[in-house]
């Protein structure tokens, strides 16, 4: 999903059809933009943390933060081939026992959301579902603040209802007597 449907759902949402266009840049489609920014980084820090997995040349035990792709929010594993190595996060790099090409696996920070970015969540995550959110944190900023709470209090129910682990159970078989 990108980022330009999400805003057009919110356009349609907050009425403003007649004012912001996703194609013509203003000063109020910049202010969704930047809500859908809030949102979407809260959204990832606190309830979906995107995950990836890359390799990384590790020399001297080190291999440093810059060398990575995404911008590094904690290290999982290191592994090289069946073997998992022990590390330690610094300011700067991980240091680890490992020498040469590793595989790590890390969460990062999502980068800033521009009209045209693709939007990485799970399939479960629909474009209504962020668009809650940014009318939320839109009626947050110009200070209309129950139709903010209204919106932030559906938003945070579907994110909690997409998010929660659903157990299957197992009724008793019935009797026929």
């Amino acid at each position: 999903m990108q980022l330009k449907e999400v805003i057009n759902k919110v356009i349609d949402i907050l009425g403003l059809e007649n004012e912001v266009n996703v194609n013509t840049p203003s000063t109020k489609l910049n202010k969704l933009i930047s809500c859908a920014n809030a949102i979407y980084s809260e959204l990832i820090i606190e309830y979906v943390p995107l995950k990836t997995c890359e390799k990384i040349t590790f020399s001297d035990g080190r291999a440093y933060y810059a060398s990575f792709t995404k911008y590094v929010r904690e290290v999982l594993t290191v592994k090289k081939g069946v073997s998992k190595y022990d590390f330690e996060c610094y300011p700067l790099y991980v240091k680890s026992n490992a020498e040469g090409e590793c595989e790590v696996t890390y969460l990062y920070y999502p980068d800033e959301l521009t009209i045209d970015s693709e939007i990485v969540l799970p399939p479960a995550f629909t474009s209504h579902v962020l668009a809650q959110g940014i009318v939320s944190e839109y009626y947050y900023r110009t200070g209309l603040v129950d139709e903010a709470v209204f919106y932030k209090t559906r938003y945070e129910n579907s994110v909690n209802n997409v998010t929660k682990k659903r157990k299957s159970t197992c009724l008793p078989q019935r009797r026929f007597i």
